[in-house]
């Protein structure tokens, strides 16, 4: 076993590095989204939107691992910044509905560009069969992770 670890350090360094190098060529290309000047937590909190549309603040909390409190206050201030809507579940009135807001849709809708641009210039340069090779051992590898994470609860 150690055999097989030690030969896959410096591949898995390689692939590493490569994926790094890559995200960092490809930086200026999503300098444009990246200006919304979001902070992480608040681009995670508008990716459970832009995937669910509309949702309490208690499912991003728990989404999240974070608390309600704090889910809240990143939300108000995403909310005064126009990137979400908030209102009340009208079959809950305790409950807060929010869904992106203007800015918010604006934002997916540069990123969707932004991706489209890269696959156009960059993933049409491979053959099919190699970005399905790439897909499924991207899928393969999340779902080991998935099921591991899973295993730790």
């Amino acid at each position: 076993m150690n055999k097989q670890i030690n030969k896959l350090i410096p591949i898995v360094k390689e692939i590493n590095e490569a994926e790094y190098e890559l995200n960092t060529m490809l930086l200026p290309y999503y300098q444009q989204v990246m200006e919304h000047e979001l902070s992480v937590k608040q681009a995670l909190i508008l990716e459970v939107l832009y995937k669910q549309k509309q949702v309490t603040v208690r499912e991003i909390a728990e989404q999240m691992k974070v608390s309600s409190s704090a889910v809240s206050q990143i939300i108000s201030k995403l909310d005064k910044a126009e990137y979400v809507k908030r209102e009340i579940n009208p079959n809950n009135r305790r409950e807060i509905l929010v869904s992106l807001g203007e800015k918010g849709e604006n934002y997916f809708a540069q990123m969707q560009q932004v991706e489209q641009d890269i696959i156009e210039r960059y993933y049409t340069k491979l053959t099919m069969e190699e970005v399905m090779q790439l897909k499924h051992i991207t899928l393969k590898l999340k779902n080991i992770v998935e099921q591991e994470l899973a295993g730790r609860d």
